[in-house]
């Protein structure tokens, strides 16, 4: 019978984050959100910003769901291993900080709209986006 599991490792550049079997591993890429179960044929892929999402089926261990502001990945012989420029978990994230990051971000936006700044309206809309992605992973610490 094949293997129903594969090695997940997620690096940042603080050092190697996460590294845990799993039967499935879910991610949101730049074509959209794509799934990898053991013995996949090989993908390299660029992540988007949002949540990977780790299942450990028949493992009792409960689901695993990480913050991730971009990066790669690559599956190959039942590993995966996500380069990313962080990798937080719902208990490490800092909610306040988050949450003035997201106010930060939506106060730029508001500004370069007045001022048609378009270069700080795209750098304030990914600022935005990865404080809301922080922002809903650490919910998911009290489901």
């Amino acid at each position: 019978m094949a293997a129903k599991t594969f090695q997940v490792t997620i690096v940042t550049p603080d050092g190697k984050t996460y590294d845990q079997p799993a039967t499935m591993l879910i991610m949101h890429t730049s074509d959209g959100e794509r799934g990898i179960m053991a013995n996949h044929l090989p993908v390299i892929g660029a992540l988007s910003i949002g949540a990977l999402r780790l299942k450990h089926e028949d493992s009792g261990d409960p689901d695993d769901v990480i913050a991730v502001n971009g990066g790669f990945v690559k599956f190959k012989d039942n590993v995966a291993t996500i380069i990313a420029d962080s990798a937080e978990k719902p208990e490490d994230i800092d909610v306040s900080r988050a949450q003035n990051a997201k106010e930060r971000a939506e106060e730029i936006i508001a500004r370069a709209k007045i001022n048609h700044d378009m270069d700080s309206l795209g750098r304030a809309e990914v600022h935005l986006k990865r404080a809301i992605n922080r922002l809903e992973i650490s919910k998911t610490l009290n489901r």
